[in-house]
């Protein structure tokens, strides 16, 4: 599907409002100090907005589930998409956080980060696991993606598509309280992908926003399409920054400048690590469908 500038706008919103919060961590002097009720809401409509937008362009893009080859393309097409990127965030978290203790530390043993490799982290916590923060979300999306087949299924209306997604979230919430598994937090944003669903396979479409604003918001299209990678690897460009101006030990606000500055960089070299990403994928693929 061609890109969507609504759409668009509420990732980069999403992705801008996230690493902020984040950024906020490991600054000396914080500018909105106490407000912790503020920061949550934020946090919660950053995420909401990042979900929903999945399930709206998923739905937009991958309509027809009618056939086996039709399931097992979405698959290889989602998993090309965000596994291999995650891996390797995995990887720095582990390393930062994990071997070099950067803050915030992390102590997870083998088994409990071989769950967040295999993007069980949100199904089998609190009892099993404890999900990696921040990259837990990529755990939530994969599951969803997981799902999606069962929830649309071929010519499932939107009515059908609420009806046998409610009883899956009604499923996930016995699990919950009865076995102490399934995050709470994949039950909390379960609903937004939902709703991106419906939302698409009702027909909703923002024409009158994109002809108002056609030619514009190039940098917006950037923010939303460099935010997988951003979000993937903020908290490692971060945590490593931080250390680094912290054995420098200059004044606070030299040390604020440099991890605000972070942030454009961050952006700028997340946009090129995806574009660069999305045409090995391209090449790979072409690869594969040659004769020969």
């Amino acid at each position: 599907m061609s890109r969507i500038l609504i759409l668009d706008s509420v990732k980069a919103a999403a992705i801008i409002l996230i690493v902020f919060i984040h950024l906020y961590n490991y600054l000396l002097h914080h500018p909105i100090a106490g407000c912790h009720d503020l920061i949550a809401l934020l946090s919660f409509l950053a995420l909401a907005g990042f979900t929903f937008v999945s399930g709206y362009t998923i739905h937009a893009s991958n309509s027809a589930m009618g056939t086996r080859e039709d399931v097992i393309g979405f698959y290889k097409k989602r998993v090309l998409r965000v596994y291999p990127l995650y891996l390797a965030a995995l990887a720095a978290f582990f390393v930062c956080f994990q071997v070099l203790r950067l803050y915030p530390p992390l102590e997870l043993p083998p088994a409990e980060w071989a769950i967040n490799v295999l993007c069980l982290q949100v199904l089998l916590a609190p009892a099993f696991a404890d999900p990696v923060f921040t990259l837990w979300f990529v755990g939530f999306i994969m599951v969803l993606y997981l799902l999606y087949p069962v929830i649309v299924a071929p010519e499932r209306s939107a009515r059908g598509i609420i009806l046998i997604s409610g009883g899956i979230f009604a499923l996930f919430a016995v699990l919950h309280f009865l076995l102490n598994i399934v995050d709470l937090r994949l039950l909390q944003y379960y609903v937004f992908f939902i709703a991106g669903i419906v939302a698409a396979r009702s027909g909703i479409r923002f024409s009158r926003f994109e002809t108002r604003f056609a030619g514009r918001g190039a940098g917006v299209t950037a923010a939303a399409y460099a935010s997988y990678c951003v979000y993937l690897f903020h908290m490692p460009a971060f945590a490593v920054s931080a250390a680094f101006m912290g054995r420098l030990s200059p004044a606070w606000y030299l040390h604020d400048a440099v991890m605000y500055m972070v942030v454009p960089a961050l952006f700028g070299v997340s946009y090129g690590v995806q574009k660069a990403y999305d045409a090995h994928i391209r090449s790979l693929l072409s690869g594969k469908a040659a004769p020969g």
